[in-house]
């Protein structure tokens, strides 16, 4: 009866960043990274939840016009991150983390491309901010 429990991709509500000053602190204050057409900016705070992380995402209507395009981006960067978050929150070692991820390209991109992209992203702020060399 050792058979290990798959890891469940979830993405609850605990998790997402929420509260406009928490999110302008995070945007003003946080470390930032960028890789196009992706920034994160992310904040070492203590949160009012048990979660190692919470992410907020944003497409701004400034670079993608129409709302159906700017909600596939969203959908496609919350499900990139689901999918690989349990990386990252293990890389933090116990400290709570606020992560925002900004959306600065023209027009959607594949699914392909901007999990990727997504994926190296969080992996170079956690290399670079969470004091851990992989």
């Amino acid at each position: 009866m050792d058979e290990r429990q798959p890891v469940r991709h979830t993405f609850g509500k605990q998790e997402r960043l929420t509260g406009r000053d928490r999110v302008k602190l995070v945007a003003t204050t946080g470390k930032t990274v960028k890789l196009f057409p992706f920034r994160l900016s992310g904040l070492f705070m203590p949160l009012d939840t048990k979660a190692a992380a919470q992410v907020a995402f944003a497409v701004p209507k400034r670079h993608v016009k129409l709302a159906v395009d700017r909600n596939r981006v969203r959908r496609h960067m919350r499900e990139a991150y689901r999918l690989n978050k349990h990386r990252w929150h293990a890389q933090l070692e116990g400290r709570q983390c606020a992560w925002l991820l900004i959306f600065q390209g023209p027009g959607p991109l594949p699914w392909s491309e901007a999990s990727g992209k997504i994926t190296r992203i969080f992996d170079r702020w956690t290399q670079e901010h969470a004091g851990v060399d992989r």
